[in-house]
């Protein structure tokens, strides 16, 4: 019976989704006709605003004794969880756009049973977080003070595009001895073309929108790119990558773990974007990477020398 009446909600949700995202589609393709430089605005704001869908009550990471703490960021709130012995080194667990950490759970009891403590949080803009905007540099801001706040980070695991946030953190100084990426994206501008193509959007709006994007934030794409990022890195990596991602393709990840000197490199097959967060054998490679048991496999590619700084 519980089934039965779950199904009409989910379904009226998801019908109610794809009507509000295709009369977008249509506003801002038909506006980009007629006034180019307001679409551009009107896209930014649209491409800074991740999906927000209600949280289930059963999936709140409250549970299995979590500590729960708001952290001050930019002015909104943030979400905090933590679980373990508070004087332990901590594994922050990222989640990637769109998503909330309680999509990252699998992962609390096999680094628990390693001695770790666990801190996770909700982007901001997402989940249980405040803020309606926020982009690839505010992201890897809001890592940056959660790690800091929490203390003594070993290890950072995140997912997607929380993966491009973390190694900008990095890049900028976030201290942690192992970094693990999973289905991350390496390609930025070209995520923004398959946006733009999505939203019936020419170049020239596109090139508008990432415009007031970088004047935003007040970097250009260009710096943030795993070209530019990744081979000044020196935490050690494992990309996780699953061959049937269908949001992220698996050479993206292989060409981040490419970039990133000593990376290593596992591909999963069958698990796409989302289940390879629940996966057994996943989770087990993941704990057992981050204490150093097991290198997972041969790096992904020599070390690559260190280009200057661009900070």
């Amino acid at each position: 019976m519980r089934l039965t009446l779950s199904l009409p909600a989910r379904t009226s949700t998801n019908v109610r989704f794809l009507a509000q995202a295709l009369g977008r589609r249509i506003a801002l393709g038909a506006s980009s006709l007629v006034a180019p430089r307001l679409a551009g605005l009107w896209a930014e704001r649209l491409f800074l605003s991740p999906p927000r869908m209600p949280l289930p009550a059963h999936e709140l990471p409250e549970l299995r004794g979590a500590r729960t703490r708001w952290l001050l960021h930019r002015g909104r709130r943030i979400a905090t969880w933590s679980w373990g012995v508070p004087d332990r080194p901590a594994v922050l667990l990222v989640h990637g756009w769109g998503g909330n950490a309680a999509q990252m759970q699998a992962f609390v009891p096999a680094l628990l049973a390693e001695g770790l403590r666990v801190v996770a949080f909700d982007h901001p803009a997402h989940g249980l977080s405040e803020g309606t905007l926020t982009g690839l540099p505010d992201l890897a801001d809001a890592i940056t003070e959660v790690a800091w706040e929490h203390g003594r980070m070993r290890a950072i695991v995140a997912h997607s595009l929380g993966g491009p946030a973390t190694a900008l953190a990095l890049a900028q100084g976030l201290p942690a001895e192992r970094a693990v990426l999973i289905a991350a994206p390496s390609d930025l501008v070209g995520h923004s073309r398959r946006f733009a193509r999505w939203h019936w959007l020419p170049e020239s709006v596109r090139g508008a929108m990432q415009a007031a994007i970088e004047e935003r934030f007040g970097v250009r794409w260009a710096e943030l790119e795993v070209a530019r990022v990744a081979p000044r890195l020196d935490a050690g990596a494992l990309l996780v990558h699953d061959r049937d991602d269908r949001v992220v393709p698996w050479a993206q990840g292989r060409t981040l773990a490419r970039h990133w000197p000593g990376a290593r490199f596992l591909l999963t097959a069958g698990l796409g974007h989302g289940r390879i967060l629940q996966d057994t054998a996943v989770v087990r490679a993941v704990a057992d990477f981050v204490v150093g048991r097991s290198e997972v496999a041969s790096p992904a590619a020599p070390a690559l020398p260190q280009p200057a700084p661009i900070y």
